[in-house]
């Protein structure tokens, strides 16, 4: 009879941080911030809890973990779409990018509302996302760099400050995503296209 195999040892597969990242999110959404543990997020992520304190050592880790699997729409506009975006009218780009930063806002919505119900979870939270130069003035850098292309198009007006046009997107994109988490249906703000066509009024030359 032949011997078991020997347990790997070292890195986990590849593919199992990004799962235990889903996982920690699915928890806080589904089950709330007391039950964000390792043993509950290897369960659902399919791994062992050793590649739970592997990948994000900490309960902290993985509250940051839950964040950045949000992000994973404005990481896509990020990454593939912007330059698509403008060479496409501005009302529509700008409906895109904001259907992305509401589409993080809403899924993330109830991590930021956990981490804002536990005090030192926050501040640590804070510390190490200032540490490593994560937080939404990310988005609004981005957003104020696909302004600045437009105006080098002629389709945005240079005069424009673009990082504060960039923050009333980003910003209003929040609003919407607390709103509906907060209220539900029961309050209605502008519509995204309708914003979107409303600042390309304004940013226009």
């Amino acid at each position: 009879m032949s011997e078991a195999p020997a347990r790997r040892r070292g890195r986990p597969p590849a593919g199992i941080r990004e799962a235990i990242a889903a996982a920690a999110l699915a928890v806080i959404e589904q089950d709330g911030l007391g039950h964000l543990t390792s043993k509950a997020v290897a369960e659902r992520a399919g791994a062992s809890e050793a590649s739970v304190y592997y990948h994000f050592k900490d309960k902290v880790g993985l509250v940051q973990a839950a964040v950045q699997e949000g992000l994973a729409p404005v990481r896509e506009i990020n990454e593939t779409e912007f330059g698509k975006l403008a060479e496409r009218p501005l009302a529509d780009g700008l409906s895109e990018i904001a259907l992305a930063f509401e589409r993080f806002f809403t899924r993330v919505m109830p991590v930021f509302s956990a981490i804002q119900g536990d005090p030192e979870l926050r501040t640590e939270f804070g510390k190490r996302m200032s540490a490593q130069n994560m937080g939404p003035h990310r988005g609004v850098e981005a957003v104020s760099s696909y302004l600045e292309a437009q105006q080098e198009r002629g389709r945005v007006d240079p005069a424009v400050d673009t990082e504060a046009a960039a923050l009333q997107l980003v910003g209003t994109c929040l609003l919407r995503a607390f709103t509906r988490y907060m209220l539900g249906a029961r309050v209605s703000l502008p519509g995204r296209n309708r914003t979107a066509e409303a600042l390309a009024a304004q940013l226009a030359p």
